[in-house]
């Protein structure tokens, strides 16, 4: 009998890396000293320092109706929206990934409701979801919340290239140890390293899911594309991954992760869709039932007013065309910060992941007390296993070269 308040399955919760905690610091210790540099959370700011914001969202939320506003959204979403959603997301390979798969959208509270619904329904207690071994690192805690853990594999080989046979050696393993293999794959514009990989690339990691779900084992492809659109590439182009999807068996369940929050710079509405893929009418019938199920159970329904506005995007050609823009103006922001960063490291000697896209980039390190000693210097990053991730998002550029320093000297 358990003399704890809290249920024997919660005894070891303990938030080890906090991401939100670490950046409400950083801006407390900025107010304090003007010049301290921030480069710690997944939100673009402009360059004075405030949040960029959209002038497509800004005029829709003050136009909302009462109805459109205050009234609980539909569980299963207002067309607009879902149809939205699949529009948006696949682009050009639209038409294609709608002929070949059964398609359904679950609206969620953000990118992480989908993400928690996906590895909290489709995986047995116990069992570990395969991850790379550099990841956002609430997916610990998502997974923990759904009695789970995690596995890894290196996500580059000795050349800096994505280790597809690391990659395939441990999806083998896990899948025959445990009769299941549950993928979870944040691509394009991967958090923290900036990653992107190429549509070959999906089709090789797709081959070998392939050949696992060959063998009668469940199969699942979890798919984080939250900063799928600041992409350092033509709109159109970051979605040709979606080609190689047309490969995928039968047997084996899709889910793309959409972060409104990220794409529509609307982080505090908590907005995004849980987009389930099949073959399979009985597999997508399965994704429905359990994913409408836990909507409920877990959150009721999304914010309204962010799927109102967010629906009338997507569903206005002109309101779709300026936010468009607007956002190709957005990623104009981050490419220049990100350029000043390489050319600044390039300079001082400093190594740097790979980076394709997103409002991160990876830098590794051996000192492992990299975050005590970046925060003596006034600079505030995140530090996990052997990398520090820099958020560039919320840098200004006067601040890069400072910031390049800082992290050279301490790496």
């Amino acid at each position: 009998m358990s003399s704890h308040i809290v249920g024997n399955h919660a005894l070891t919760k303990h938030m080890e890396s906090n991401i939100l905690k670490t950046s409400q610091d950083a801006k407390n210790a900025r107010i304090q000293n003007p010049m301290v540099i921030d480069a710690t959370v997944g939100q673009l700011n402009k360059e004075n320092g405030t949040l960029l914001r959209y002038l497509a969202v800004d005029r829709l939320l003050k136009e909302l109706t009462d109805q459109e506003m205050y009234v609980y959204a539909p569980v299963n979403g207002s067309k607009s929206y879902s149809d939205g959603v699949i529009d948006w997301v696949f682009g050009k390979h639209k038409e294609s990934i709608l002929k070949a798969f059964q398609v359904n959208v679950i609206p969620t509270t953000g990118g992480s409701g989908a993400l928690s619904n996906s590895i909290y329904n489709f995986n047995d207690f116990g069992q570990k979801v395969l991850i790379p071994n550099y990841y956002w690192t609430p997916y610990e805690n998502i997974a923990e919340e759904a009695n789970l853990g995690v596995e890894t594999f290196r996500m580059y080989d000795d050349e800096y290239r994505f280790n597809l046979d690391d990659f395939e050696r441990k999806a083998k393993e896990l899948a025959a140890r445990q009769g299941r293999l549950f993928f979870l794959m944040n691509d394009p514009c991967n958090n923290p390293t900036g990653l992107c990989l190429t549509t070959e690339q999906w089709r090789k990691m797709i081959a070998v899911l392939n050949e696992i779900a060959a063998g009668d084992i469940p199969v699942v492809l979890l798919h984080d594309i939250a900063y799928i659109d600041f992409q350092m590439k033509a709109e159109d182009q970051s979605r040709d991954i979606f080609a190689a999807y047309l490969d995928l068996d039968p047997r084996i369940l899709a889910v793309v992760a959409f972060s409104g929050s990220k794409t529509f710079s609307m982080y505090g509405f908590r907005i995004g869709a849980q987009i389930g893929l099949s073959k399979s009418k009985q597999v997508m019938d399965d994704f429905k039932r359990v994913g409408d199920y836990s909507v409920r159970a877990r959150f009721s329904s999304v914010s309204r007013p962010a799927m109102s506005v967010i629906g009338k995007i997507f569903a206005n050609p002109d309101l779709k065309t300026g936010f468009k823009a607007e956002l190709a103006e957005a990623r104009l922001i981050l490419e220049k910060r990100i350029a000043l960063f390489q050319s600044c490291a390039d300079r001082e000697g400093l190594k740097y992941l790979p980076y394709g896209g997103g409002f991160f980039i990876g830098v590794e390190t051996k000192n492992c007390r990299i975050f005590e000693d970046l925060v003596a210097d006034g600079v505030y990053v995140i530090a996990m296993p052997g990398l520090i991730r820099i958020a560039l998002s919320s840098v200004n550029l006067e601040d890069i070269p400072r910031l390049v320093s800082a992290i050279k000297k301490n790496v």
